[in-house]
């Protein structure tokens, strides 16, 4: 597997390139120049294949359009682990499928399974592999930053690596524009479940070992699709589904206030609407950080490389017009793409960190006060579970237990105690200021052990950078 220490020489190559406030909002050269370095630090690296053009597996056939939703297009049914950093014990599995976008047109989609050493027994069966249906957070929004094109599958320990671990085969869609050659409608979750409903069709229909049972799961802008699921199912279902964990959702994905700020993950979503909607993105950027937006796409650049782009420009260094997201293609967008005040075609678990400070419990509460007030679904289960002090991904962890649980408790039928909407805390008994809040720390497997590097083997100005989230030193 991947040595640890090549990458920090290459940290101490780049670190001048890499401070944040080193170039102005108005420097394209510096800015570009802190771009290329961030990818080549933090994301080239954990590419299977850069750039993943150079990958056949990811070419569109050419028959595509007489494909129907959810129809296997290409399938690599073992592939190369060694490109991997999975677990050992674990495999893998790669398949092109068809999707639909926003006009119902056939669209080529991309995704994985990652497969359990074993698989966790249900009702005697030691045969069929329970399947997990995992919806990502944000990679990006260029084909470049697709989960199967990534060596740890984005979220490793965090979710897909545990559950697979414990013995489900989990199913990751890419979504539509990540890893295929469609243009990415980043946040859009009713298309993204789409694809993630399309992709276990698709799987089920080429590995008949994969339970006609499943459960969904996302975190992040995977947790809004997770939600999206949950509604779809209630129009137009599938067979199988026991529920949905929505994990740091946000089920709004653009406010409509004024003034916006300075999120590199609402620029991005700037290009979703302009695609869907016609926003005029001159009108609302400063021209250098729009240039430098589609530089970062022009690379094949994901969250870091986008991170890197805008640093710590405020709004108004970034847009000329810092209220754009009143304007009518954002509020359209908003009203046809956000989640939340529809029937659920099942139990639902939201988990959400109380000190999330990437997406904020104040959108996840009122997602959940604006289903729990739809009256069809007085008798299905929703449960917001704030865990107690955790920010948007170590809520993964410290909430792992109960995931575990609510995921183990689907597949084996067990009844809810009671229907309906009910909230609690998950707090550690530890004293709160011994409880770790942050990620720092790596994994690399070293044969014949795992070795788990503490991030005080990283230098300190290393950190921020982790998954393009600046989190405190």
């Amino acid at each position: 597997m991947r040595y640890v220490f090549p990458l920090l020489g290459l940290a101490a190559v780049c670190h001048s390139q890499l401070v944040l406030d080193s170039c102005t909002p108005t420097d394209l050269a510096c800015i570009e120049n802190r771009t290329r370095a961030d990818q080549a630090l933090l994301e080239i690296p954990n590419a299977v294949t850069y750039p993943i053009q150079n990958d056949p597996f990811y070419e569109t056939p050419a028959n595509i359009s007489q494909a129907r939703p959810g129809q296997i297009l290409k399938l690599e049914a073992q592939s190369n682990v060694s490109s991997y950093d999975i677990p050992p014990g674990q495999s893998l599995s790669r398949f092109m499928y068809a999707s639909v976008d926003n006009f119902n047109n056939t669209v080529p989609a991309t995704g994985s399974i990652l497969w359990p050493f074993t698989p966790k027994t249900f009702n005697g069966s030691s045969t069929t592999y329970p399947l997990v249906a995992w919806a990502h957070g944000t990679s990006g929004i260029t084909r470049q930053c697709a989960v199967s094109n990534t060596r740890n599958l984005q979220y490793d320990f965090r979710s897909v690596f545990t559950l697979a671990s414990l013995g489900y085969a989990v199913v990751i869609a890419d979504y539509v524009g990540l890893g295929s050659d469609q243009f990415f409608n980043y946040l859009a979750y009713k298309l993204h479940a789409n694809d993630v409903v399309y992709s276990i069709v698709a799987a089920q229909s080429v590995f008949p070992e994969l339970s006609a049972e499943w459960v969904s799961f996302g975190h992040s802008e995977g947790g809004g699709v997770a939600w999206a699921i949950a509604e779809r199912q209630a129009t137009s279902p599938i067979p199988g589904f026991l529920g949905t964990i929505a994990a740091a959702p946000p089920p709004f994905p653009i406010g409509n206030t004024a003034p916006v700020g300075n999120s590199v993950f609402t620029a991005f979503l700037s290009f979703t609407i302009a695609h869907l909607y016609g926003l005029d993105l001159t009108a609302i950027f400063n021209p250098i950080p729009l240039q430098a937006l589609r530089y970062v796409q022009s690379i094949g650049g994901c969250n870091d490389a986008g991170y890197a782009a805008f640093a710590t420009f405020n709004a108004t260094d970034i847009y000329s017009n810092t209220s754009w997201p009143t304007s009518e293609p954002a509020v359209s967008f908003a009203r046809d793409y956000s989640v939340s005040g529809r029937a659920l075609g099942g139990p639902m678990l939201i988990l959400q960190g109380s000190a999330d400070s990437v997406v904020g419990p104040a959108g996840a509460i009122a997602g959940y006060n604006a289903t729990c007030a739809v009256p069809a679904n007085a008798n299905t289960s929703v449960e917001y579970v704030s865990v107690v002090d955790q920010d948007h991904n170590p809520s993964l962890y410290a909430s792992q237990s109960l995931w575990l649980q609510w995921i183990e408790d689907r597949f084996n039928h067990v009844p809810f105690l009671q229907s309906g909407c009910s909230m609690r805390n998950l707090s550690s008994a530890r004293p709160a200021e011994s409880v770790q809040r942050a990620e720092r720390f790596v994994v690399e497997y070293t044969e014949p052990w795992i070795t788990i590097f503490s991030s005080t083997f990283l230098p300190r100005f290393y950190w921020p950078f982790d998954l393009g989230y600046q989190q405190g030193s």
